[in-house]
């Protein structure tokens, strides 16, 4: 921490001692072995397993680390600090993370929720810490994590007239609990303990829906806004990475939102009208409590729930429009791209998009959620802005018909300000995972994977340009023969031309789009996997009820069209786009209008946009 002091550092030490002693003083009982009800089929590697090589996600990656461990410490803490009534040195950090009166929900968001990204901000250190060992990353979270602990009052001073403590909270759980596993922090749990003894008087006594906030006495609507049913999840890692602390997993099971999952066990549709990002990301908390409860309806709940969340999504994979989700079957989302500009809250989205189907790919195998999560990467935050050193950030993608382009967000340090770098520190984790008789090849991208199998040292090279070329190649390196199997997504799009050859042989029989394909040999030190995936163009309508507002897609790409003014086409010219130069990223639709230049989402810039096309009969 910047300007601390001796005196301050001291102070700490006697603060943490005491909740470490607190902590051990509960029964016995509370804190024996986790062990989960349902263990996934698929596993996750270490951060520090995987690297990402040269490309566009380990630049996001490596922007966000450097960001983040360069922020002013004192200003981090700043509104803990006051509010705690402590000496508060150091800059405002500015927009929604001030600690300020001015706010107001119609027209001002300074000040909207008070060191509200701290806890992501500590959680995306944490987890760049485990992927790159860098010392000076862990030691600024080990420093973040005794800072914020000298704020922690009992009495929930932070939480007094607070507008969403639940919201803050989950963020700052997320932090405390990734501070612990991966950067290693003596004391993360015992803080972590100690602010959810000054949260919980501030807490409703179950999830509340915004419906329900709503019909509650509130102060103003931002106050209804409140996010308790997204708790869960961390609370049940809580448990888990405790050691089995009973007193994690009470509280989460206190705040699973059975009127959210009943329904969708049910296969009831509730998600209209609901709140897009914190809803789907609650569909993680019910895959926590499926693991950990061992209770299949929370299960049926998430697969349920993400089939409806992709049933009203863009062809980019990208859903909520104005942060909604929509009525199917009625043009709604068609009608969103005449009406809005926010048309996907995208970092946050893609963040929550990625951890669900992490879930449920290592739960049941099914490649579609690899294809789901591989849509969202390249046609959502693949393109998005960096954050700026002073917090300004990309939050919406706009399909608006009109007039679409990439803009940056008004507020200084808004919520994707705070999902952005954790989920590009996840990248490696989304690429592969591991089964008792291998490993899962789920996403594209240069990088490297290291691990061992029967006391071999296994090293796995991806080399590709995908999805710009359609070419994988994978190259192992062990230290002596061994046995297993590689998975290989094959996306459900691929073409009857995509091919697979180990060490320059074709594989014998039909490869099948929308699998994985299990490679099972005897792997030596240098064979090869070479993968190329046929592209075909296709036409994806924005909606059932609009068939003739269509976009271009190219395997998982989308294709926009650049400029603000178009040229009438056909289904035909469409599907009849060229690329316009082997090493360009651009595609030339051709028609008696004149010539449409289309180019993917991460490949523009500043230019103006279309997604969806209309096309005639």
């Amino acid at each position: 921490m910047k300007n601390s002091s001796r005196r301050n550092f001291l102070k700490l030490g006697a603060a943490a001692a005491g909740g470490a002693i607190a902590f051990r003083s509960v029964p016995a009982w509370t804190r024996q072995p986790a062990s989960a009800a349902v263990v996934p089929a698929l596993s996750l590697f270490e951060y520090s397993q995987i690297q990402l090589l040269e490309g566009l996600f380990r630049t996001q990656l490596e922007h966000n680390h450097k960001l983040f461990l360069g922020l002013d410490e004192d200003a981090l803490l700043k509104p803990f600090r006051q509010r705690a009534g402590l000496p508060a040195p150091g800059p405002d950090m500015g927009g929604w993370y001030d600690n300020a009166s001015d706010f107001h929900p119609a027209n001002n968001f300074h000040g909207f929720i008070a060191g509200h990204s701290f806890g992501q901000y500590l959680s995306s250190l944490s987890r760049a810490y485990a992927v790159t060992d860098s010392k000076a990353t862990q030691e600024k979270v080990q420093r973040l994590v005794r800072g914020y602990a000298q704020t922690v009052d009992p009495t929930g001073k932070f939480y007094v007239d607070y507008r969403l403590p639940a919201y803050t909270f989950d963020k700052t759980c997320c932090g405390l609990i990734d501070a612990h596993k991966f950067a290693k922090d003596p004391i993360a749990l015992d803080v972590l303990w100690r602010s959810i003894e000054a949260v919980v008087p501030h807490l409703p006594e179950k999830a509340l829906s915004r419906a329900e906030q709503r019909a509650r006495k509130h102060k103003d609507v931002s106050y209804t806004w409140d996010e308790t049913y997204t708790l869960p999840e961390n609370l049940f890692l809580a448990y888990q990475r405790s050691g089995g602390d009973r007193r994690y997993r009470d509280l989460a099971v206190r705040f699973l939102e059975q009127d959210y999952f009943d329904p969708l066990a049910e296969d009831n549709n509730v998600l209209p009208g609901e709140h897009a990002y914190s809803h789907v990301n609650a569909l993680s908390s019910a895959m926590q409590a499926y693991l950990v409860l061992g209770q299949e309806k929370y299960l049926r709940a998430a697969q349920n729930g993400f089939r409806m969340v992709e049933e009203q999504s863009y062809s980019t994979g990208g859903w909520g429009p104005d942060e909604a989700f929509v009525e199917p079957g009625r043009g709604a989302l068609a009608a969103s791209l005449e009406g809005t500009h926010s048309s996907f809250e995208t970092p946050c989205g893609a963040y929550g998009h990625f951890k669900i189907t992490r879930y449920l790919l290592r739960v049941t195998r099914d490649s579609r959620y690899g294809d789901s999560m591989e849509r969202v990467l390249y046609n959502t935050i693949g393109g998005a802005r960096l954050i700026e050193p002073d917090g300004t950030s990309f939050y919406y993608s706009d399909y608006n018909r009109h007039e679409a382009k990439k803009e940056w967000y008004k507020d200084k340090w808004p919520c994707c300000s705070g999902t952005f770098p954790q989920l590009s520190a996840d990248y490696g984790i989304s690429s592969y995972y591991q089964s008792e008789d291998g490993i899962y090849v789920n996403l594209f991208l240069p990088s490297r994977l290291t691990w061992t199998r029967g006391g071999t040292q296994c090293t796995l090279t991806q080399k590709t340009a995908y999805p710009k070329s359609n070419t994988i190649q994978l190259e192992l390196a062990v230290t002596k023969p061994e046995t297993f199997t590689i998975y290989v997504r094959i996306p459900a799009w691929a073409g009857p031309k995509t091919l697979l050859a180990v060490n320059g042989k074709r594989t014998e029989g039909e490869l099948t789009p929308g699998n994985f394909l299990a490679l099972a040999r005897t792997w030596k030190d240098g064979d090869r996997v070479e993968f190329e995936v046929a592209m075909p163009l296709r036409l994806e309508a924005v909606d059932d009820a609009t068939p003739n507002t269509v976009a271009l897609v190219r395997g998982p790409l989308a294709l926009f069209a650049i400029g603000n003014t178009f040229p009438d086409v056909t289904r035909d010219e469409l599907l009849a786009a060229a690329v316009s130069t082997q090493s360009s990223d651009d595609w030339d639709i051709r028609s008696k209008g004149g010539t449409m230049t289309m180019r993917p989402f991460a490949a523009i810039k500043d230019e103006d946009y279309r997604l969806y096309q209309k096309v005639s009969t």
